[in-house]
């Protein structure tokens, strides 16, 4: 399985040790084969495909093709952030309103949470993870939901699926080992049924 992670939208990057070294260590374990792709074009070449918090807007011609992926085949995962910071929301509306999803661009605080309430306690399929600073997501077949709505939602398009998730962070450094983050992270990248 091989994985194509953007940086062409000015997304995090993987290979930053601070934030997102963990995951790194933890899918190569796994077995997957990770690459930060600078050029979007590229994303071609991997049969899954993570925008994990895109700072640029998608041109039609992006959007296209992503769609054209999805069709063919591939996984496409879109990772937001709460409150529309850096109008990370709003570029990724652009492209999952083509697939019937949306962020809802919204400050979603869990009260049941046992953290901090940005905190966002999810749980699918006998699996509890953490999503912090998560917005909710509109759309699709829900398969994560907390005491807010979902959280991670999912639609599948010709032989592919499109993924949204409303927190970039719950597979950082920081959050990755929180309850089952990690396992919900390795599925979501393998096709795996949450």
């Amino acid at each position: 399985m091989r994985v194509g992670w953007d940086v062409s939208h000015l997304e995090f990057t993987i290979t930053d040790y601070y934030y997102f070294g963990k995951l790194q260590r933890f899918l190569s374990k796994a077995g997957l084969q990770v690459a930060e792709v600078p050029e979007f074009t590229q994303l071609v070449d991997y049969d899954v495909i993570v925008f994990n918090y895109p700072e640029q807007p998608f041109t039609d011609e992006e959007i296209g093709l992503i769609r054209h992926w999805v069709h063919d085949g591939k996984s496409v995962i879109f990772a937001g952030y709460y409150k529309d910071e850096d109008h990370v929301g709003t570029n990724i509306n652009q492209v999952a309103h083509k697939f019937g999803l949306s962020l809802d661009l919204a400050d979603k605080q869990d009260p049941t949470s046992d953290d901090p309430y940005y905190f966002n306690v999810v749980t699918k399929g006998g699996l509890r993870g953490v999503f912090p600073c998560s917005d909710t997501v509109s759309g699709g077949e829900p398969v994560g939901m907390s005491s807010v709505g979902p959280v991670i939602s999912e639609v599948r398009f010709g032989k592919g699926r499109f993924v949204l998730l409303g927190s970039c962070v719950f597979w950082d450094s920081f959050s990755l080992y929180l309850k089952d983050n990690a396992e919900i992270a390795l599925r979501l990248l393998t096709d795996k049924d949450l």
